[in-house]
C-alpha cells in the first residue's frame, strides 16, 4: 500500500507512464519535476470539473473573435498544469487555509489529438492576474490583482492550493479547461539532478554575488544544491527579473532531458520512489499511462512564453501581461481559424 492506502500499480505500467513524462515534462526552477505519482484510476479521487474537450459537445466548443476574424476552439485538446511550489522537506500541505506556498514555476502543456502535437506555456510567476482568495472555510471570498505565484497561497498546500492555481490559469487562458494538475516542491531538483550523474551546461550568469563557482561563460556540471541555485536564485543575479531566470530554467531544462534519454527503465522506478512523497495530483494512473503514450508519439511544438512588461510594485516585481500577445498566446494553443 502506498503512504495514502491505496493499490499498488503494475512495475510495468508505472515504468512506462513516469518514463515518458520524465522525459518530456521536467519543469524546474522555484522547483518542479513531473514525475507522475500512479494513483490506481479506479481509487483516485474523482476529477469531476476536469472534462477534455474529447467528450464536450460541438456546440459547447466556444468561438471568438479577434481583429476581425472568428476562431473555433480546437476539439480534442487536454490541457494539464506543473506547478512547482516554493517549499521543501517531504510532503507538502499546511493545517491553514492559506500559506501553502508559492507556484514558482507554472507550465501549461497542452496536447492536440487530432493534430497529434503537444505544447507547453511557460508562464511567468510575476504576472499580474484575477487571483482568488480564500477564507477561513476554504470558499472564495474575494478575487485580488496579484501575483500569479500567489494563487497557489490561497488553500491547504496541497490538492485546494492546486485547484485555485487551476482556477486562476484557467481564467487567465479565457476560462479553458484544465484536466489535471500535478504540483512537486524544490527539493526534486537536486534530487534528480544527483539521480542522471549531474546536468552539464555552459553558465549565463553572473553567480559571483551567490556562488563564485558558477562563472559566466564556463561550461560546469551542476549537481545538488548547485543546481538549485541556478534555476532558482533570481537576487544579484541578471537584472533580478523572473524572465532571466525562466531563461536559464529552459536551458537547465533541455540539458536535463538530454541525460534522462541516456537512462534506463530501472532510473525511472528508482526516481518514482525518490520522489513520491513530494508530489500532489489528481491524474490517475490510467490516464498517465494514456498521457505517456501520446507523448511519445505524437510532434512537440516549440515552447511559447506571454509577453509583458516588467515593473516595481511597492517591494515586488509585477509582470503586465501584453494583452494582445495573450490572445495570440491562447489562439495558438486553443483555437482555429473559422
Amino acid at each position: 500500500m502506498s503512504r495514502y492506502g491505496r493499490k499498488r500499480i503494475s512495475r510495468r505500467d508505472m515504468l512506462k507512464a513516469a518514463g515518458a513524462l520524465v522525459g518530456t515534462m521536467a519543469v524546474l526552477g522555484g522547483g518542479a519535476y513531473l514525475l507522475q505519482r500512479l494513483d490506481d484510476e479506479e481509487n483516485a479521487a474523482p476529477a469531476a470539473s476536469y472534462t477534455t474537450n474529447d467528450h464536450r459537445a460541438e456546440a459547447e466548443l466556444k468561438e471568438v473573435t479577434w481583429n476581425g476574424k472568428t476562431y473555433r476552439q480546437r476539439p480534442g485538446l487536454e490541457t494539464y498544469l506543473v506547478m512547482g511550489v516554493d517549499t521543501s522537506g517531504a510532503g507538502l500541505g499546511v493545517n491553514s487555509y492559506a500559506g501553502g506556498g508559492q507556484a514558482d514555476v507554472q507550465m501549461v502543456v497542452v496536447l492536440d489529438n487530432v493534430n497529434q502535437t503537444w505544447q507547453m506555456l511557460q508562464l511567468n510567476r510575476d504576472s499580474i492576474v484575477q487571483v482568488p482568495v480564500r477564507g477561513v472555510h476554504g470558499d472564495i471570498v474575494a478575487y485580488d490583482n496579484e501575483q500569479l505565484a500567489l494563487a497557489y497561497y490561497y488553500g491547504d498546500g496541497r490538492e485546494q492550493s492546486c485547484e485555485n492555481t487551476v482556477l486562476t490559469v484557467s481564467t487567465l487562458l479565457n476560462s479553458q479547461t484544465i484536466d489535471g494538475y500535478v504540483a512537486v516542491n524544490m527539493d526534486a531538483v537536486g534530487i534528480i539532478t544527483d539521480m542522471v550523474g549531474g546536468v552539464t551546461l555552459t553558465v549565463t550568469s553572473d553567480f559571483s554575488a551567490i556562488d563564485p563557482s558558477l562563472v559566466k561563460g564556463e561550461t560546469v556540471t551542476l549537481y545538488g544544491d548547485k543546481a538549485l541555485t541556478y534555476v532558482r536564485s533570481r537576487y544579484n543575479i541578471d537584472d533580478e527579473t523572473n524572465l532571466a531566470r525562466m531563461a536559464r530554467q529552459r536551458q537547465y531544462l533541455v540539458a536535463l532531458e538530454e541525460k534522462l534519454r541516456q537512462q534506463d527503465g530501472e532510473f525511472v522506478a528508482s526516481a518514482y520512489q525518490e520522489l513520491s512523497d513530494d508530489m500532489v495530483t489528481n491524474i490517475g494512473s490510467g490516464t498517465a499511462v494514456d498521457i505517456a503514450d501520446r507523448l511519445q508519439e505524437y510532434t512537440e511544438l516549440p515552447l511559447l512564453t506571454i509577453d509583458g512588461e516588467n515593473v516595481v510594485e511597492g517591494e515586488h516585481w509585477a509582470y503586465h501581461l501584453d494583452e494582445d500577445s495573450l490572445q495570440q498566446t491562447i489562439l495558438q494553443l486553443f483555437y482555429q481559424e473559422q
